[in-house]
């Protein structure tokens, strides 16, 4: 069997053979840099809960490819809650991330997940932070669902996209799949997955932290705030001195923080205890303190009987004075001859040794302190007397 025979190209065709040629290989580079460039779906792309609250049904009211998700963001879902009002609902981190934009206009919130990863999240009434950079975990409550932008019609606008390194170039959204079990892929077609029910599952307990100037176990009589915040809640909070608030409802619903102020319990030893719901309706229990309040000064030493002594130092004592709250501290003693005399002399014990006196007569005056930062009046106890 012969072999075929080579064709023989002329001068134009050989031409023409070149340049298909370098066209093919021009074209292989252009996709293999466009494909480097650009983000894919999967690139970087973390798992994804669904983010609205833990144990509610939420219905899809407009979903993929039609209507205004018919863009960059065809792969969006509008969700609103089935059994309760969507206005003021906790939204939650659907990924662990960093707060990359805030749009107070649109209530829009976006997180950045990667280099090229976001999560985007529109008609907030408001956002927990707006603080760029501020990292925020999975489930997170980040914001409170609204109708910004969209009078009326409260929901969340939920969107994943892929991005350039600068977050608006080459925006892609992506199609959606949750850790929860729901898969929402391009089937085709308009308003694809609306009307889908889905529910989203719990991560954990609601946290408390607590900040104030005092400390447990120490006194004031200033009228402190103690402030409370948490984290994974979302479902509302109660709060109450010396007991624990009831467990059936919250005082507060939607709340996530709050404060108290030490007057509201009265003078005395206290403790705030707070209960925090997550949006599932899982709680935690935290308690601050015990915290002293006290504003009732305490007493002032009794009198003591006249002193008479030689010249040089004099021991003074007096009977401890009295607080029935926060307990005496010191005193603060003055020895002079000024019957308002007053001096910066502290001794946490009833009692002084002076510095050496000459003759003449001085007054003992003494001040009382308490734990608490209260002062009894300046009172003249007693005087000494030294002899030539």
């Amino acid at each position: 069997m012969l072999s075929p025979r080579p064709t023989l190209l002329g001068g134009s065709a050989r031409t023409h053979h070149h340049r298909h040629i370098l066209a093919c290989w021009l074209l292989t580079m252009l996709v293999a840099i466009a494909t480097a460039l650009t983000p894919t779906n999967t690139q970087a792309a973390p798992s994804l809960i669904l983010p609205t609250p833990p144990g509610e049904r939420w219905r899809v009211i407009q979903g993929y490819a039609c209507g205004t998700h018919n863009a960059w963001d065809r792969y969006s879902l509008d969700m609103v809650q089935v059994d309760g009002p969507t206005y003021n609902a906790p939204i939650r981190a659907a990924a662990g991330g960093a707060v990359w934009y805030w749009d107070g206009g649109s209530g829009t919130l976006i997180l950045k997940h990667s280099d090229r990863f976001f999560t985007m999240y529109t008609h907030l009434a408001r956002a927990v932070t707006t603080q760029l950079n501020h990292y925020v975990e999975a489930g997170q409550t980040i914001g409170f669902a609204g109708d910004r932008h969209a009078p009326g019609v409260p929901h969340l606008h939920f969107t994943a996209f892929t991005a350039a390194s600068d977050g608006w170039s080459s925006k892609h959204s992506v199609p959606l799949h949750f850790a929860e079990g729901y898969d929402l892929p391009d089937v085709g077609g308009c308003n694809q997955h609306g009307g889908a029910v889905v529910v989203a599952a719990s991560i954990k307990a609601p946290e408390i932290s607590f900040r104030s100037e005092i400390q447990p176990q120490q006194w004031t009589n200033s009228n402190l705030r103690i402030e409370f915040t948490s984290a994974w809640s979302g479902g509302g909070l109660s709060q109450a001195w010396d007991k624990e608030p009831a467990a059936d409802s919250p005082m507060f619903a939607r709340a996530t923080d709050g404060y108290a102020q030490l007057a509201e319990a009265g003078e005395g030893m206290h403790s705030l205890q707070v209960r925090v719901w997550g949006p599932d309706g899982k709680q935690s229990l935290a308690t601050f303190g015990p915290v002293g309040y006290d504003t009732t000064p305490p007493s002032a030493p009794a009198p003591i009987a006249a002193l008479t002594a030689p010249p040089g130092a004099v021991v003074v004592s007096w009977t401890p004075a009295a607080d029935a709250l926060a307990g005496v501290a010191g005193y603060r003693v003055y020895i002079g001859t000024d019957p308002e005399g007053k001096a910066d002399w502290f001794t946490a014990d009833p009692g002084i040794k002076t510095n050496p006196l000459e003759p003449g007569r001085y007054l003992v005056r003494v001040q009382t302190l308490d734990n608490a930062g209260n002062t009894s009046p300046w009172a003249t106890i007693g005087s000494i007397v030294i002899e030539r």
